[in-house]
């Protein structure tokens, strides 16, 4: 099992997804109600070097190595936490353009650390960033995501409009709308006001779809999403069509299922088409972790999901 790369994993903005952990454990600012990795162990602010960069692309290398004939539409810095706590963020983003220029990089962020120039420039490297902004409202703020003591929302806009003017990339910002909890009128008004001056790509709207540390929040009402699209200028609907499964038949492996699933809760169908294995063969397989309990099956929506986490 590899330490820090999982996947691929479908992602319904980013395509098949090589994902990249930079930090080995749930380690965030945040404790979001919703997020896949499940409840944070440590909530922080401080930067570290959680991950190595020597170890980090060690394992970016031998994967291409092992995998010439594979090219997954993004390289993806994600996994269990807030990457821009890695210290070495910056090292590794140019490692990795060094090693496979041709794939684009991504990086998750929950902005958190924007206001950071280190943090800033740092990211100037990569080819798309994702920062998250569910509510610009402070009780909701602390609420839904549950920051790190003393984290101020407006802190946190101010940041994120800094890095959108510095930055050449592309920008893709979520809103994940949790309802009774951020879709109030007033967020979504405080919102499309800082949209006006923010230098954006798109606007990706979206709701539970997985499992979550608190997996029975509900999603918002079609009227509620129609709402907060036309003010928003987002078509939530579009992100992610036309993405093309892995064509290859591969042998489902336990260890990059085991990989990808800590990271992320996945049905049977995601797990096949990121990896490109048999549906057949990956069924018995999870079928079989899970009778050794080494994964938990979760109905979330009327499907399936499969994880190593407890929620």
């Amino acid at each position: 099992m590899a330490d820090y790369l999982f996947g691929p994993v479908m992602s319904s903005r980013l395509g098949r997804s090589l994902g990249i952990d930079l930090l080995g454990e749930r380690t965030c600012s945040f404790d979001c109600l919703y997020c896949e990795s499940g409840p944070t162990l440590k909530k922080t602010m401080t930067r570290q070097k959680y991950a190595h960069a020597g170890a980090i692309l060690a394992e970016l290398k031998q994967w291409l190595h092992d995998n010439p004939d594979d090219h997954p539409d993004h390289i993806t810095l994600g996994g269990e936490g807030e990457p821009c706590l890695n210290l070495e963020l910056g090292k590794i983003i140019q490692g990795i353009k060094r090693i496979e220029p041709d794939i684009p990089l991504a990086v998750l962020t929950n902005s958190s650390l924007l206001h950071d120039h280190q943090v800033r420039k740092e990211l100037q490297h990569a080819d798309v960033v994702l920062p998250s902004l569910d509510t610009l409202v402070q009780k909701e703020f602390i609420r839904l995501n549950r920051p790190f003591p003393g984290l101020n929302i407006q802190d946190m806009a101010r940041g994120l409009e800094a890095f959108c003017n510095e930055f050449s990339g592309r920008v893709l910002l979520e809103i994940l709308l949790i309802p009774g909890v951020n879709d109030s009128r007033a967020n979504m008004e405080k919102i499309a006001a800082f949209l006006k001056n923010l230098g954006h790509e798109r606007v990706d709207l979206t709701v539970m779809s997985r499992p979550g540390a608190h997996m029975h929040l509900k999603t918002p009402n079609r009227e509620t999403l129609h709402r907060w699209q036309r003010a928003l200028h987002s078509a939530p609907e579009t992100a992610g069509k036309g993405i093309q499964p892995c064509s290859t038949d591969r042998a489902a492996d336990p260890s990059i299922i085991l990989d990808s699933i800590r990271r992320r809760p996945q049905t049977l169908e995601q797990l096949c088409s990121a990896l490109g294995s048999a549906p057949e063969e990956t069924s018995a397989m999870l079928d079989h972790l899970v009778r050794e309990q080494k994964v938990r099956a979760l109905g979330h929506r009327k499907e399936k999901f499969y994880t190593l986490k407890e929620f």
